[in-house]
């Protein structure tokens, strides 16, 4: 005999057997659908997340995790909107049709994915990351990451090995089967999140050959991809068998570029550069093998005096400061952001639209400012503009740039007094030594255009002995070379009786008489590269202007500026009613005889 079966109707939930008519079902009453608490509240944060409100706010809602929100709504994703009858436009949008997105290609989807990275040191450093990571799960700390390069020969291999827990043929098979899946996502102590870093092998090479031994195993396995295919191979080991637990990953078939530029010493300097604050915490350490050369990677000594700013708590975690301003600017001196795992995620805040002006490009500032909520682009080299922290990100770091920037001015200022100070001495030896040759040592800041007309305006004859064209009483006295104050007396002599019959020469006006002066920075500065001020004795220069900026950075060259703005203010304070034409020739004949005393350059 045969047995009919029963179906569910679900619209009216009653049970009728086949063959029975509409309507006739006497078997069990209309029961009403059980209510679901967890799938409203799922209903509600995807609905809620939809409307505009940040994950942060949803979840201090309903007292989740900002992670167990995020899965709920990429869960709902292909799911249709519920009807709310708010409007017929959202009536429409939520009757609309899903169409689900499909890979048409898996095997193309997974080359594309591995060739995501920019340098083919940010694809090697995903296998460091991933040793990183497992060292986290582990909780051991100081570890050591060794990162091995052969690059020449018949068969170039680049392995990368840690000494971890390993993984068994079941961890292995999860590996393959997981991509853009990954277990570590939510977890702050790993980098990990995307399930794709082992595709990078393909920017480098051909083929990925994962060689690892459980802990509490004696069996080594080996997981094999191959570059554009959308499998991969599993078997056990005997060629390299580990001794102890762990995994090292070889990269073989690697292509020529690639050998080029992955040398033992840009590698060492890009990992220093990433992982910084995970080597100066002592989370691990990597070493880098090239044949018999081994280099332990430190982490970058920072430049400067730091900056007392104290860290930000915010909804997503603390953002921390390590920020130093150094009196040198140095091009290369940048502030990194680093996100979680202590990784770095870009070299420079500049790079970041928001922050590409004082005082993060003035090469004063280094440091970094590490956020472990800020997420990362699939290479790691960009920060993604997300609308949750990042905001949180921009506004902490404006706050702090008033701080930075008053630093850093302080540090200018005081750096380019004391180099006025160093040069100041040297400057006024120059001098001398020139004011001696041009037998002008009575007072070197006279007037050049005297008070009565005659012969002589621009320059004032002085009788010489014929020795350096110094005057009788000015003279060396001994073997070494003159001071200033042997120079230039503090008391200038008194004028000589005028003598209308003796001569027709015009007399200098000595009451403009100064000692030399002395350089220092202009706390007033102007337009102008340089001011005399002539009550204080001293050439005032501007030190925000193009031209002092563009050599202070070189001692001589700075060294030469500042003697030729010496030597402008000299000619122009003593020749006040000169031509343009005296004006240029006097300052020829100045700056001739300047550049002979000044230091040579080695």
């Amino acid at each position: 005999m045969a047995i009919r079966s029963a179906v569910w109707d679900t619209s009216s939930w009653s049970f009728m057997p086949p063959g029975c008519p509409d309507g006739a079902s006497t078997v069990a009453p209309r029961m009403a659908p059980l209510a679901n608490p967890t799938r409203e509240r799922n209903e509600r944060i995807v609905e809620l997340y939809r409307s505009g409100v940040t994950l942060q706010e949803i979840g201090d809602r309903f007292g989740v995790t900002r992670e167990r929100v995020r899965q709920i709504v990429a869960r709902a994703e292909g799911a249709p909107k519920r009807r709310t009858g708010r409007s017929g436009n959202d009536a429409g949008r939520a009757s609309s049709e899903r169409v689900r997105l499909r890979i048409g290609n898996l095997a193309k989807a997974v080359l594309v994915t591995g060739q995501a990275y920019q340098d083919p040191k940010d694809a090697l450093n995903e296998f460091v990351s991933n040793a990183a990571d497992e060292y986290a799960e582990l909780g051991s700390r100081g570890e050591r990451v060794r990162v091995l390069l052969r690059r020449k020969g018949k068969r170039p291999v680049i392995a990368i090995d840690d000494v971890g827990r390993g993984m068994d043929p079941d961890r292995l098979r999860q590996v393959a089967r997981s991509l853009f899946e990954s277990s570590k996502a939510g977890d702050a102590r790993t980098l990990g999140e995307k399930a794709i870093g082992l595709l990078a092998f393909q920017q480098l090479g051909g083929r990925c050959d994962v060689v690892s031994r459980a802990e509490g195993s004696e069996e080594t396995w080996t997981l094999r991809l191959e570059r554009g295919r959308a499998d991969a191979s599993l078997a056990r080991e005997r060629r390299r068998p580990r001794q102890l637990a762990g995994t090292t990953v070889y990269l073989t078939e690697l292509e020529p570029e690639v050998l080029r530029v992955l040398t033992q010493r840009k590698v060492v300097d890009y990992l220093r550069r990433r992982r910084s604050a995970a080597l100066a915490r002592g989370d691990y350490t990597i070493e880098v093998v090239e044949g018999r050369s081994a280099e332990l990677v430190t982490a970058e000594e920072p430049q400067g005096v730091r900056i007392e700013i104290p860290a930000q708590p915010t909804l997503w975690g603390r953002i921390e400061f390590a920020l130093y301003v150094a009196p040198d600017a140095v091009r290369q001196r940048r502030v990194a952001v680093v996100g979680r795992a202590g990784t770095t995620i870009i070299d420079d805040l500049a790079e970041l639209d928001e922050f590409e002006h004082e005082p993060w490009i003035s090469g004063h500032v280094s440091g970094q400012i590490l956020f472990e909520a800020l997420q990362q682009s699939t290479g790691r080299r960009a920060v993604l503009l997300d609308r949750d922290a990042f905001p949180v990100f921009r506004d902490a770091v404006r706050s702090v740039e008033p701080v930075v920037a008053r630093t850093v001015d302080q540090v200018r200022r005081e750096v380019d007094a004391q180099t006025a100070d160093r040069l100041s001495d040297t400057l006024r030896r120059i001098f001398g030594r020139v004011l001696k040759e041009l037998a002008d040592l009575e007072n070197p800041m006279r007037t050049l255009v005297g008070s009565e007309i005659g012969d002589g305006g621009l320059l004032d004859p002085v009788e010489t002995d014929g020795r350096d064209g110094a005057g009788p009483d000015q003279g060396d006295a001994g073997d070494s070379e003159p001071t200033l104050d042997d120079l230039s007396p503090g008391t200038p002599p008194p004028p000589p009786p005028s003598d209308d019959t003796a001569s027709n020469d015009a007399r200098p006006d000595r009451s403009r008489s100064r000692n030399l002066p002395t350089v220092a920075p202009d706390p007033e500065p102007g337009h102008a590269r340089s001011r005399f001020d002539p009550d204080a004795g001293i050439v005032f220069f501007n030190d925000r202007h193009s031209d002092y900026l563009l050599v202070k950075g070189d001692e001589s060259s700075l060294l030469d500026y500042l003697s030729t703005l010496v030597a402008k203010e000299y000619v122009v304070y003593n020749n006040p009613r000169a031509s343009s034409e005296d004006i240029g020739e006097e300052m020829v004949r100045m700056l001739i005889r300047v550049r002979r005393h000044l230091p040579r350059r080695r």
